[in-house]
């Protein structure tokens, strides 16, 4: 079992990695904010130089980021010997990478995007792309780099970040 007391630096700061996932996956929603204001793009630089690793696999298809997955739900969620706080936002963070790739196969599967990083297929560059996909992919982008600032900053707080629907999935699931 788990001790739910309080925690150290070292374990809030653990706690905080997962949230990596989200931003890897969210960062191609970004492209038309980061066309628009170029210097956002330094704001998320350590972001680009992880997404070759995170998306690089052999003939197109990606198996890292369904090893960070199996490895996150096995190696840390299911983990009981491991803090509920770092379980939890593991668990949070997870959901929300799952809920953005949903989104993106979702997309792709209408053809409104294609594989290349979900480029928008509706013109030659990404500026020719309907208003409704632009502002679709600004709140996408900046909804998720929202809640994940959120839930960094509280579990640095050492609180559970409370995200409406996503944290009870999140709990329900590293309840001990």
């Amino acid at each position: 079992m788990t001790r739910r007391g309080a925690t150290t630096t070292q374990e809030r700061i653990l706690a905080c990695l997962p949230y990596l996932l989200p931003l890897l996956t969210v960062i191609p929603f970004g492209n038309f904010l980061f066309g628009q204001f170029p210097p956002l793009r330094w704001i998320f630089f350590p972001i680009f130089l992880l997404v070759p690793i995170y998306y690089g696999g052999g003939g197109g298809i990606s198996i890292i980021p369904l090893l960070v997955f199996i490895g996150l739900i096995v190696g840390v969620v299911r983990n009981t010997r491991i803090r509920h706080l770092i379980r939890y936002n593991a668990m949070q963070a997870l959901l929300v990478g799952f809920a953005l790739a949903l989104i993106r196969n979702l997309l792709m599967l209408m053809n409104i995007v294609n594989n290349d990083v979900i480029a928008p297929t509706l013109g030659g560059t990404q500026f020719e792309a309907g208003l409704l996909i632009i502002v679709f992919f600004d709140v996408v982008f900046l909804g998720t780099v929202g809640m994940v600032g959120y839930s960094v900053a509280q579990t640095l707080r050492g609180h559970h970040a409370e995200v409406p629907v996503i944290s009870d999935a999140a709990y329900a699931q590293t309840r001990d």
